[in-house]
């Protein structure tokens, strides 16, 4: 045991710890990148990303308008356009059964451009949460969080990573402008909220959540978001562009209210327990609780410090998301997973032990990779992970009610 210890302390808190964050990173990608290269369509949705950015520059329809498919606003696009190097062959199912010998040569752009993506997703979110743990650096032997919240965030990540979600590019976003709240550069956080927007709708529940509280970002957002809505008229056909904006409104519309139990929120936890409620229902109750986000979000911004009241405030906006967003999917979870590694880093570097708390904290990021764990996500299926969302939605709440000093503290003692 105290050689495993040991171990432990090596990794996570020598000299050369985030050396080792930086090499496990680096393993990641490498496996992610392989399975990309020669598996490009299993376990894959960047076809929908590739389709979009084609039909796009093409003028041809980018929504299915049944709920399914290309789920962003129309300049989403944008985002996949530097990596559509080749396209999708039309039928993905066949393309799965067809030998490696007879794809590889033809198809080799669209594994390169798999591959290239990888790189840039996983590394923005790597550059992402280093520069979070950089905010929390300070001068100690414990100084540098990166490799304990490496460990605990990459759990949520590896389906994300595998499948190359959009999700990896929305949690860096709201990483890189939760950083740059805390600083109080108010351009960049303006900035990095408009383009989490960009990669998904879901970004603007941070965006809107951060712009109330911090008047400074006020007219930043303002245009920031007309600068979002005029990129869309980068395409050459303004009637086109309009035409992708209603049908993107409705399919927004018909996604909202899906009817099979496959998402991972709060009603997909209920309706596993055999507890169904009707769309109205769990209306009132997203908007009941958008008002309480609201209220706790105030209440952590007033009680923390300008470091830690926006990274407590992000973690809540990305608990709000996992468990009210009727789509939440088991791949979402990666947006929650760096916020909710940052604070149990934080209290494990200030307590020096695992107590309670930190236990729970450390629970809830393995819990975040479920889906990771073979028959383990057989059993936890769709209500296990909003359940975890809830639990630290719960806990910030109390924190926002009463200040709990430790986590906002920054003088380490040495052992």
């Amino acid at each position: 045991m105290r050689l495993l210890l040991g171990k432990l302390n090596a990794l996570l808190w020598s000299d050369n710890s985030n050396l080792y964050a930086r090499r496990l990173w680096l393993l990641f990608f490498a496996i992610v990148a392989l399975l990309a290269f020669f598996q490009p369509a299993q376990r894959n949705i960047t076809h929908h990303y590739s389709r979009a950015a084609y039909n796009w520059w093409n003028s041809e329809n980018m929504y299915s308008l049944s709920g399914s498919g290309f789920l962003y606003f129309p300049q989403s696009a944008l985002l996949y356009t530097p990596f559509a190097w080749q396209e999708f062959p039309e039928n993905i199912t066949v393309f799965k059964k067809q030998p490696l010998s007879e794809t590889l040569l033809p198809t080799l752009p669209l594994r390169l451009a798999e591959v290239l993506y990888r790189a840039f997703s996983l590394g923005l979110l790597c550059w992402a949460v280093w520069r979070m743990c950089e905010l929390f650096k300070i001068e100690s032997r414990y100084s540098s969080l990166f490799s304990l919240v490496t460990v605990l965030s990459i759990p949520a990540s590896l389906t994300a990573g595998r499948n190359g979600q959009f999700n990896l590019l929305l949690a860096a976003t709201m990483i890189l402008a939760t950083v740059a709240v805390s600083q109080k550069r108010w351009g960049s956080a303006a900035t990095w909220l408009v383009l989490g927007v960009l990669v998904k709708p879901l970004g603007l529940v941070p965006l809107l959540l951060f712009g109330v509280l911090y008047p400074a970002l006020w007219w930043r957002l303002a245009v920031g978001m007309l600068c979002f809505m005029g990129l869309s008229f980068i395409h050459y056909d303004p009637k086109y562009v309009l035409s992708q904006w209603q049908m993107c409104i409705e399919q927004m519309r018909t996604a909202s209210t899906p009817t099979d139990n496959n998402f991972d929120d709060i009603a997909g936890m209920f309706r596993t327990f055999g507890i169904d409620g009707s769309d109205q229902t769990w209306f009132v109750v997203r908007a009941l609780f958008a008002f309480l986000t609201l209220g706790i979000a105030w209440r952590l911004k007033k009680n923390y410090s300008s470091e830690v009241g926006p990274l407590l405030i992000a973690g809540l906006s990305a608990a709000y998301l996992m468990a009210f967003n009727p789509r939440t999917e088991t791949v979402s979870y990666v947006i929650i997973a760096p916020f909710v590694a940052m604070c149990a880093g934080l209290l494990i570097r200030q307590q020096k032990s695992l107590t309670v708390l930190t236990a729970l904290l450390v629970f809830l990021c393995i819990g975040f990779g479920a889906d990771c764990y073979g028959d383990i996500y057989k059993l936890t299926r769709i209500w296990f992970k909003p359940l975890l969302a809830l639990l630290f939605f719960g806990l910030l709440m109390v924190w926002g009610a009463r200040k709990y000093a430790p986590i906002d503290h920054r003088n380490v003692q040495a052992l």
